[in-house]
């Protein structure tokens, strides 16, 4: 299943009022939890790169495990990226045959949304101003399926991972802000040792408020 678009932001209020700054909030979560660690995304330039929907989506799951409403779960989504609205006169990133079209076609087609205006006009999580989510909702099980409109009926549109995430019964928080290349987990001890034990994940104990490089190559 796909998630669904979630109108009633006050959900986010006990993130968005915490008692942090906008980026430790933004970047690691709100504090309080009893531990926290940073999962790093990989290398582009690695020989074993994934995307960090995957990354992401390993995380979510993990911490599926470790929550009591692994099927209510929120996700919000950074309202500033690109693949979110419509594109305008593009053609390479949609279709191929974008040079021969641009011959027989001078006006190239617009590219749709991906959501309908419910959504894009819709009321949004405002972090302090500095950043503001689309909130969505819908199981752990269906991270990433954000059920966007295709750029084209032949062209998949893929959207970037969530940038917060949390259960309804707040037993954890995933943040994986628009800049570094890492992600926050903050939750219980045990959460937190199943991430930094997982052979799938690059990670390492966290402390709140102390920020990580962002950027891989500045470890």
């Amino acid at each position: 299943m796909t998630l669904r678009h979630e109108p009633d932001v006050s959900h986010a209020d006990w993130f968005v009022r915490a008692e942090a700054d906008w980026w430790p909030l933004a970047t690691q979560g709100p504090p309080g939890f009893e531990a926290y660690a940073t999962v790093w995304f990989d290398d582009g330039e690695s020989e074993h790169y994934r995307g960090d929907d995957l990354i992401m989506a390993t995380v979510v799951n993990l911490a599926a495990q470790h929550t009591r409403t692994p099927d209510d779960v929120f996700f919000g989504l950074w309202d500033g990226w690109g693949e979110l609205i419509d594109a305008g006169r593009v053609y390479a990133t949609v279709r191929g045959n974008w040079l021969r079209d641009l011959w027989f076609r001078p006006t190239p087609p617009r590219v749709a949304a991906a959501f309908d205006e419910h959504v894009t006009e819709g009321p949004q999580v405002d972090l302090r101003g500095d950043r503001r989510y689309f909130l969505f909702r819908g199981a752990a099980a269906d991270v990433g399926r954000w059920g966007a409109a295709d750029f084209a009926p032949d062209v998949e549109r893929t959207l970037p991972p969530a940038s917060i995430t949390w259960p309804a019964d707040r037993a954890w928080f995933v943040a994986a802000d628009v800049d570094p290349a890492w992600l926050c987990v903050g939750g219980s001890q045990r959460l937190i040792d199943a991430v930094l034990g997982h052979p799938d994940l690059d990670a390492e104990p966290a402390t709140y408020g102390e920020i990580p490089a962002l950027e891989l190559e500045d470890r």
